[in-house]
């Protein structure tokens, strides 16, 4: 009886977010590949206006052609994104970081970045989607700091954009468009 209370007390429980916990994994091999991804807060597809010249290509991957290149002013519909991390930022703790077990002196490496100090990070044996880095100084944090950054990530996003006409093609120069960030109040 007393079995089947504490099974019922575990399913009670709340669960926590997967992509908050820490999850056993090997490192990631690079480049790391993120499909579907919008890598910042209030990142949006949908509408984008070309704010300058715009060349689009058959692909994100390294065999692509040029396929056409969009006006200043044209509108498109972006459809989803790639984001490939070369190489990931590097963090060096220097305070405790009790929620995942980190120590002064380790090192945290940092590939997707999704806004408010978030992104998704290796350590130690351990894979977090959604780590908390709001305490890296060196990207936001001014007091209390637990981390700084060592060194800076290389990375490329690649956004799949849908012309007026139909045409589908790529690009990695995003900030060639308005209308990727719902919390611009300019776009």
């Amino acid at each position: 009886m007393l079995t089947i209370f504490a099974v019922l007390a575990l399913l009670a429980a709340p669960q926590l977010n997967s992509a908050l916990t820490p999850q056993k994994a090997a490192k990631p091999a690079l480049p790391k590949i993120d499909e579907k991804a919008c890598p910042f807060e209030g990142c949006q597809f949908g509408p984008w206006t070309a704010t300058a010249a715009v060349q689009l290509f058959s692909s994100w991957k390294a065999d692509r052609k040029s396929v056409t290149t969009l006006s200043k002013g044209e509108v498109v519909t972006a459809i989803t994104g790639v984001h490939i991390t070369l190489e990931p930022s590097e963090i060096e703790v220097t305070a405790p970081i009790p929620e995942y077990g980190l120590k002064p002196g380790d090192t945290i490496y940092g590939y997707v970045y999704k806004g408010e100090g978030v992104f998704s990070a290796w350590f130690n044996g351990y894979w977090v989607e959604d780590f908390d880095g709001s305490g890296v100084s060196g990207t936001g944090c001014n007091r209390k700091c637990n981390a700084k950054l060592v060194k800076q990530d290389r990375v490329e996003w690649w956004v799949e954009i849908r012309t007026k006409g139909g045409t589908i093609g790529w690009t990695k120069d995003t900030d060639g468009f308005d209308g990727k960030d719902a919390l611009s109040g300019s776009e």
